[in-house]
């Protein structure tokens, strides 16, 4: 449409143009004799010949350029297809891998999360029987850190002393039980043979000590620290005791 308007209008000029150029002297000789008049036709008929070849001429220059403009603007048009058709499917593929990697660390997590749940649950029930065994156990028995505070104790630990097994996680076992000699004097926490064990990491033994239980009175006792160790490394202590008077 718009190459046609450009056509009409070249039309247009180029016919104004040749009338004004042709027109005076057709018509100042438009007053002579026929044989003047005739002359007058030749010029005139080359004239529209020529001005009709011009208008061919730009009609077909005019038309050559649209349609090699049109064929550029369809070529972009093809390459803006072929770019959009590439970068969708570089972005489906980028997707699709995305999904992938996310699919596969879900399902490793969810590996993770299975194998970390079943490694509590052996854990719990590890610790279950533990509990088990150490409160079906006839001797007291005291798990100490390196700081002899209490980590762990079983039912007859507790019976025998009187506190509670919650009471006495926690506490400073020496000052719990541990503080005083038989006569009376006080018991140095350096000189006690249970918390020598998690000092040198040799096991310390007593046939001949005493305990003291929550309401102030003391029972006979005899008991093995033994230290633990892990990586060369001494960790705590374990002790093992017994009222000396249920076994008299």
């Amino acid at each position: 449409m718009i190459f046609q308007r450009n056509n009409l209008a070249l039309t247009i000029i180029l016919l104004v143009y040749t009338v004004l150029i042709v027109a005076p002297g057709y018509l100042a000789g438009a007053g002579a004799d026929s044989a003047d008049s005739a002359s007058l036709v030749n010029p005139l008929v080359g004239v529209v010949c020529l001005f009709l070849s011009a208008v061919f001429i730009i009609t077909r220059l005019q038309d050559g350029q649209g349609r090699r403009k049109i064929a550029r603007l369809e070529q972009q048009l093809a390459e803006i297809k072929d770019n959009s058709s590439t970068s969708e499917i570089e972005h489906e593929e980028t997707l699709q891998k995305k999904l992938f990697e996310i699919s596969t660390i879900n399902a490793s997590l969810h590996r993770e999360i299975a194998e970390r749940m079943q490694a509590e649950n052996e854990s719990r029930e590890l610790q279950k029987r533990m509990e088990l065994i150490l409160n079906s156990a006839g001797e007291g028995i005291f798990g100490l850190d390196t700081d002899g505070k209490v980590t762990f104790a079983n039912t007859a630990a507790s019976v025998m002393t009187g506190w509670e097994i919650s009471e006495l996680v926690g506490q400073p076992h020496h000052e719990m039980v541990h503080h005083t000699y038989p006569n009376g004097d006080h018991h140095a926490v350096e000189d006690c043979l249970i918390s020598q064990a998690y000092m040198d990491g040799i096991v310390h033994a007593s046939s001949d000590d005493v305990f003291w239980t929550r309401d102030g009175t003391s029972f006979p006792v005899e008991y093995t620290s033994t230290p633990i160790i892990d990586d060369d490394q001494i960790c705590g202590a374990v002790v093992v005791f017994r009222d000396k008077s249920v076994f008299a």
